[in-house]
């Protein structure tokens, strides 16, 4: 059922009770003083039904901008710590290309291979961190 009709299905249910129950008391056997006492004691009831409504009416809405808070603050967060990935991730990317992690640089391996007597004397180096300086004059 759509939003327009369940809207004009609801109207008709409220203005029908309303009509019914001012018939009844209109056509109930009752004299003009305890009709009239019948009508403002209903009124209060519906009156005081209307305040409890409002008063669930404003906590559901304090729930919902609690969790909508809640919710974005949330998202913000998510966000910050994917600026941050990025962040690194564009950090890593640039060593990456300007050789800080690579093997070793050709310029390294040129003068390594100057000093070395065979080819299988020359250092592999996986990580820049594995690297040990040796002393130039020990070659």
């Amino acid at each position: 059922m759509e939003k327009n009709q369940k809207k004009k299905v609801i109207k008709a249910a409220m203005f029908g009770s309303l009509v019914g129950g001012v018939l009844g008391l209109m056509l109930a056997p009752k004299s003009g003083h305890e009709l009239r006492q019948d009508i403002v004691e209903q009124a209060h009831h519906l009156g005081d039904k209307a305040v409890v409504i409002k008063d669930k009416a404003q906590v559901a809405w304090q729930n919902v901008e609690e969790r909508t808070q809640s919710t974005v603050d949330t998202g913000k967060s998510w966000v910050q710590n994917g600026q941050k990935l990025v962040s690194n991730f564009k950090t890593l990317v640039h060593e990456i290309q300007n050789g800080a992690l690579t093997k070793t640089n050709s310029v390294e391996v040129v003068e390594v291979e100057d000093q070395c007597d065979s080819i299988d004397d020359i250092p592999i180096i996986e990580n820049e961190h594995e690297f040990e300086f040796v002393d130039d004059n020990k070659f």
